[in-house]
């Protein structure tokens, strides 16, 4: 468990915070690529406990600038779609691409006032239908993460998000935790040993065993299963700082990528990466062939639909009588349900953890020394190596007992 003190520094991730200084030196999801149309109404985006907003300009280049315009705080989701900016209906002052004002036409002609004023230039990388940002200090974004989905082609891909009433870490803590999938998605899992499927062998072993390694980018988490004959499950999840996790299934061509990303202290956002190395995804089926059960059609949410804590989060009790074991739809939607009933924000100095916890304990221990090197001005080496983040692969595998793990 963590005490009051650790809980706080590793949830809290507002404007000035230690977590939050941290987190915002790495390259964050912003939005869908498709969500913004050229010269359309810019779109709200809430980042770290801050408001932007997003827009294509009519020329089709990408742009992210805080939603508040810098003359009187007026919403530029609002704003004029024009060529190089956002213009504030206003006063009609006009922000730049770069972050520059560049019109004031509410002050007399020769006002240098435009010049004086000082609004914040936020890198935009629009690549693999993800629309990133950077939110750090200087003027020197680190590596753009070059994820292996980034570099197909679209119809290759497929992005989708939900919004989540729960604190940004223990989203990230429930894609880590391997432990909880023979339990709470057992209903989405194959009962025997058959090498089929995306996700075949695990209901053989309920307490899996954790082999770590570590990696310039985070860690490698085999969490692996036995049957009685010594048949092996090696499930071998990749983390990658400070968000991302590598969700393995058994499918040789296909990777899911899942990120927990803040808006602020109570609320984030599940955004999912699939991806085929060659093969087009249909969105509407994807589901359905890795046996996730069934999600909400809207790629911008798509946990739907959509429960609260006094709907006990949709839970269907009939569904659990007639043999289905938690009573919800899909996989994620399991996830979600489980992770917004902790709260908002965990109080995790009640925690009782075992050894099914490491992965989780591991990212923590890891999240917190990065945080408190950066404090004393330590820049993480993920943020300043070259790596190459295309090559990074999870795996699902049954391993036949004459034959070693892949860790």
């Amino acid at each position: 468990m963590l005490s009051k003190e650790q809980n706080e520094l590793f949830t809290r991730v507002g404007p000035g915070t230690p977590m939050g200084n941290l987190l915002r030196q790495f390259w964050v999801p912003a939005a869908r690529s498709a969500k913004l149309e050229a010269g359309g109404a810019p779109l709200r985006v809430r980042l770290f406990g801050e408001n932007f907003v997003a827009f294509r300009t009519p020329s089709g280049e990408a742009g992210f600038l805080e939603e508040a315009c810098p003359h009187r705080g007026v919403s530029l989701a609002l704003a004029r779609n024009e060529d190089c900016g956002l213009r504030c209906i206003f006063h009609g002052w006009k922000i730049g691409m770069e972050g520059k004002v560049l019109e004031v036409p509410s002050e007399p002609v020769g006002s240098n006032l435009a010049s004086k004023v000082r609004v914040r230039k936020i890198p935009v990388r629009d690549s693999g239908g993800v629309v990133w940002v950077w939110l750090g200090d200087g003027e020197n974004p680190p590596q753009f993460p070059n994820f292996e989905f980034t570099e197909l082609p679209l119809e290759n891909v497929v992005i989708r998000k939900g919004i989540l009433h729960s604190n940004w870490a223990g989203v990230l803590e429930g894609f880590l935790d391997s432990a909880h999938v023979t339990a709470l998605h057992r209903s989405f899992l194959p009962a025997g040993k058959d090498n089929t499927g995306a996700f075949p062998g695990m209901m053989g072993d309920l307490a899996p065993r954790y082999e770590f390694t570590e990696q310039p980018y985070g860690f490698t988490a085999n969490a692996a299963r036995r049957w009685p004959d010594g048949t092996r499950v090696d499930r071998i999840t990749e983390y990658v700082l400070p968000w991302y996790t590598y969700i393995p299934n058994n499918l040789p061509t296909r990777q899911t990528i899942t990120v927990s990303v803040p808006l602020d202290d109570e609320w984030c956002t599940y955004w999912q990466f699939i991806w085929d190395q060659e093969n087009p995804l249909n969105p509407d089926t994807i589901d359905i062939e890795t046996g996730a059960g069934k999600n909400g059609p809207d790629p911008d949410d798509f946990y739907q639909p959509k429960y609260t804590a006094a709907e006990v989060w949709g839970q269907d009790r009939t569904k659990m009588g007639e043999g289905h074991f938690s009573g919800f739809n899909s996989i994620p939607l399991e996830d979600f349900a489980v992770q917004e009933s902790q709260g908002a924000i965990t109080d995790r100095t009640k925690e009782h953890l075992g050894v099914s916890d490491v992965a989780v304990i591991r990212m923590r221990r890891t999240l917190l020394d990065l945080m408190r090197d950066y404090q004393q001005g330590k820049l993480p080496a993920i943020l300043q190596d070259e790596l190459d983040y295309s090559k990074i692969w999870s795996v699902h595998k049954i391993v036949p007992p004459a034959e070693k793990t892949l860790a």
